[in-house]
């Protein structure tokens, strides 16, 4: 069901950020342009005005590095398991309300207000729990078990509900490139997190698969390209040449 008396959706952005990564040290404190990667991605989410940016660090180090930079931020325990684990003990300490949040990765220095617009959308549908976003997927990655693949079948807003989300996949209709940003409705998100992990999400490591093997309701949005992530030298190498390119 969708609300036709739609009210202004009051969103917050919350950025989680944990210091120490498997693939690249401390990759949040790895430049770009002679500025952090993690300052990148929050002066950015700032700049395009959607809503409150706050930062969620486990790390002094970085929490300074925000707060100097004229960015929100709070210290979070290192115990968490996962950013979105991270992003809920944020919105606890800050004690104020939003309609939506947003969990946005620290190393996603590219992106700009598309995603966020229609993701923010989804929530005027009082049905939805969790909205996501897609795109489409090529054919090199379709075998690329590192690329999450969405099944959907979208309307004409290009808007969907998520039916299945899978590494492995053979056929391409209805199917499309996962985006790993995430919106939650506050009781969504708390639901969530108290959830124990499904068999579905352990066997196919998607924290996703919690929310659909729990009858959660995602709601995908289809937009342009996909969000080019920070896991690896190479890939840093890749977005450094891209900042470079762009002059940005």
């Amino acid at each position: 069901m969708t609300n036709k008396n739609k009210k202004k959706i009051c969103p917050i952005i919350i950025i989680p950020a944990r210091l120490e990564s498997s693939r690249l040290k401390k990759k949040l404190l790895r430049k770009l342009n002679g500025i952090p990667i993690i300052v990148q991605v929050a002066k950015l989410a700032q700049s395009l005005k959607i809503g409150n940016v706050i930062v969620g660090t486990d790390s002094k180090e970085i929490l300074n590095l925000c707060k100097k930079n004229g960015i929100k931020s709070v210290l979070t325990k290192k115990s968490h398991s996962s950013g979105t684990d991270r992003v809920y003990e944020v919105y606890q300490l800050i004690k104020k309300s939003y309609d939506v949040i947003i969990n946005l990765q620290g190393d996603l220095p590219v992106f700009g207000e598309e995603i966020f617009l229609r993701l923010i959308e989804l929530f005027n549908d009082t049905c939805v729990d969790i909205g996501s976003a897609i795109c489409d997927l090529s054919e090199s990655e379709l075998e690329d078990k590192n690329v999450v693949k969405a099944i959907v079948k979208l309307n004409k807003k290009r808007n969907g509900y998520a039916r299945d989300f899978k590494r492995d996949i053979e056929k391409k209709k209805n199917v499309y490139h996962h985006i790993g940003i995430y919106a939650f409705r506050p009781n969504a998100l708390k639901k969530f997190i108290r959830l124990p992990q499904s068999v579905n999400e352990k066997k196919r490591s998607l924290e996703q698969m919690r929310a659909l093997d729990n009858r959660m309701k995602i709601k995908l949005t289809k937009v342009s390209n996909a969000l080019p992530s920070i896991d690896t030298m190479e890939d840093l190498r890749r977005i450094r040449l891209h900042f470079k390119k762009n002059n940005l």
